[in-house]
This record gives structure tokens, C-alpha cells and sequence, in this order.
């Protein structure tokens, strides 16, 4: 791995003179993202110095997703990983990528429900298209097929009485989503923000029902620490959550009633301005962002749900479990460090 004799020489300086003493080398950190609105406490963390306080200098990598970001996880070229969980993590896992899901990073919480089935708003207008139901038989875009899209999808069809065989699924890159909402080459699509309030503005869909009313809670994206980052370094993993917490409660401080309109919404907008990928402001203020929970802790019952779901279609091979994947102890410390979170 990279600068091993800074990097542990920085652990024993620390031991001695604390984490922000100046004159040390930061501990550098490559941090996979991909680039949504559940990277603004990465985002804030840098803005705001949270990682130069714990003595880390994070360095974001765009990654089209998390499953694509598991084999330099492995082999030390990133030291963290974030996404959606798919079957393609646990498949990883057990063909001998030791790899562990350490924090929240995004879910679908009441009134945070980010995450959208779109319907094409002609076919709304006209009244072909009323409620979910009306998906019977139809195919719906999502961005990876594997993922966990498909338990929300199972989850949606069970909310009108309906299965996920009744349904069938293709997958399209999220930019293509609008695009082939325009061209009349979809019907229905489950769509994150700010790309889902896009195609409302534009008048081309219309969000049928966000992920929050059928499947409250919803993990979405998570965390991901490599084994070797564990092993060979964990205080660098740890200060690195201590600063990664800092940045959600920043983050969730930006929030209020569903939208970024809490005390902190101008530096949360600034912030994803400055390092993301959507830079219109008012867009930002319109839509329905991510919820990250304020302590990092993961709602494990949707990862397990999402698992069962994914391992009964065939999708994930193996014989391993959530269980042992999800390791809590980092968070646990830098809640300890860092004391309950007060809005």
C-alpha cells in the first residue's frame, strides 16, 4: 500500500502529540465515490477540515458504482469504497475479497424518500397509468440489475398486492434516464434526485410514489472499508470515521421538512456545488435529498431484507451473510469520541 513508513510513522507521532499537531504529513486516504448526493459528508468533511483535524488527506476517486470499486479495494489501491450494495459485493466476499460495511451513507428515510419510481407523464395524463399497480406486466429501468433496486422493487409490488415476477426489470445509466424519458423509449423508471426532480421540471414524468411510502428506510448506499486498511492501519481507519461522522452530522444539519433547508442548507448547497456533479443551485433547494442517519449507524434490517431478497432470485452465490460483513466498532468509537449528535 501506499507511503507505508509516513503512515505508520504518523501513528506513533500521533500516540505522542495528538492527531493535529502541526508539522505532520497527513495520512493519506483513497476513498472511492460515485458521485450523488450521499458523497456531501465527504464533500463537507474536506471543506470544513474535518479530515485535516484527524491528520488525513482524503482523496476522492469516481467510480460509476461500488461493486466496480471491490477489486482495487482489494488489492490496497483504494483504502475506502461507497455505493449501493449489490450482489456483487457478497459474491466478492466470497470468492476471498475480505471486505467490511462500516457506516451509513444513504437511505430512504420518512419524508427522505430520494429514490423514485418515475412514470412517463403522458401516460399519467391520459390515465393509463394511475398507481403502481398499473405496472403489471410493464418493464422498468433502474441503474444496475443485481443491486439492491430489485428488493425496492419486490417491495413495491408488494405494496399493491402485486409480485416482482410481475414485472420486468432492464438496467440504464441514470444519465440516460431522462433522455430516454423524452425519447418516449420508456415507460416507468426507479430514479434517484436531483435526477428525478429533473425530469418533473422538465415535464416529461411524474414521481409516482418515492421509495419511502412502500419501504421506509431503505438502505440505500454504505460505507466500505477495505481489510487491509483495517489491519495495517487502523488508527488511520478510525480517525478517518471520526471526521467521515463529522461530515454527516454537517450534512444532516443542512436538512429539515424533505428538503436541504435546515440551519446548515447553504454550506451543505455550497458544498456539493463546489465538488459534485450538479451546480444549480435552486435545483438543490427543489429536491428531496438523502438522508444519512446523524451517528452512521447502519439500519441493518433493510440490508438483511435486501439480502434474503437478492439471494432467493439466484443473484448472490455463496454462503456468506450481512453478518459477516457489517462491522459497527468504528463508529462505535467515533460516537464515543465525538458524544450523541444534538440538531
Amino acid at each position: 500500500m501506499r507511503d507505508v513508513f509516513g503512515r505508520g510513522g504518523l501513528v506513533a507521532a500521533i500516540m505522542l502529540l495528538g492527531a493535529s499537531a502541526p508539522g505532520l504529513a497527513a495520512d493519506k486516504v483513497v476513498v472511492g465515490m460515485i458521485n450523488s448526493m450521499s458523497d456531501a459528508p465527504f464533500f463537507l468533511a474536506i471543506d470544513n477540515g474535518y479530515f485535516k483535524d484527524e491528520g488525513i488527506d482524503a482523496q476522492l476517486e469516481l467510480s460509476p458504482s461500488l461493486a466496480n470499486q471491490v477489486a482495487p479495494l482489494s488489492i490496497g489501491e483504494l483504502d475506502v469504497a461507497s455505493g449501493a450494495i449489490s450482489a456483487g459485493v457478497y459474491n466478492a466476499v466470497d470468492r476471498g475479497i475480505p471486505i467490511k460495511i462500516v457506516a451509513d451513507k444513504g437511505r430512504n428515510a420518512p419524508q427522505y424518500g430520494f429514490n423514485a419510481i418515475m412514470v412517463r407523464k403522458d401516460l399519467y395524463d391520459s390515465g393509463k397509468v394511475k398507481s403502481l399497480a398499473d405496472l403489471k406486466g410493464g418493464t422498468i429501468a433502474m441503474i444496475g440489475v443485481g443491486s439492491s433496486d430489485l428488493s425496492v422493487m419486490n417491495e413495491a409490488m408488494k405494496s399493491v398486492g402485486l409480485m416482482y415476477d410481475d414485472i420486468k426489470v432492464t438496467q440504464l445509466a441514470l444519465p440516460n434516464h431522462l433522455v430516454a424519458m423524452k425519447n418516449k423509449a420508456l415507460e416507468w423508471t426507479l430514479t434517484p434526485d436531483p435526477f428525478a426532480t429533473k425530469m418533473v421540471e422538465e415535464g416529461v414524468a411524474v414521481k409516482l410514489a418515492t421509495v419511502d411510502r412502500f419501504y421506509p428506510n431503505a438502505q440505500q448506499t454504505v460505507l466500505i472499508y477495505g481489510s487491509r486498511f483495517i489491519k495495517d492501519w487502523p488508527d488511520v481507519a478510525q480517525r478517518f470515521m471520526n471526521a467521515y461522522v463529522r461530515g454527516i452530522r454537517a450534512y444532516v444539519d443542512g436538512l429539515a421538512d424533505g428538503r436541504i433547508a435546515g440551519q446548515n442548507a447553504d454550506q451543505v448547497i455550497a458544498s456539493l456545488i463546489k465538488h459534485g456533479r450538479e451546480k444549480d443551485a435552486a435545483l438543490l433547494r427543489k429536491i428531496v435529498p438523502v438522508w444519512i442517519d446523524p451517528n452512521g449507524q447502519l439500519y441493518v434490517a433493510s440490508v438483511e431484507k435486501d439480502f434474503q431478497f437478492l439471494a432467493a432470485k439466484g443473484f448472490i452465490k455463496g454462503p456468506v451473510t450481512p453478518a459477516e460483513l457489517i462491522d459497527n466498532t468504528f463508529v462505535a468509537a467515533a460516537n464515543k469520541k465525538l458524544g450523541p449528535y444534538k440538531n
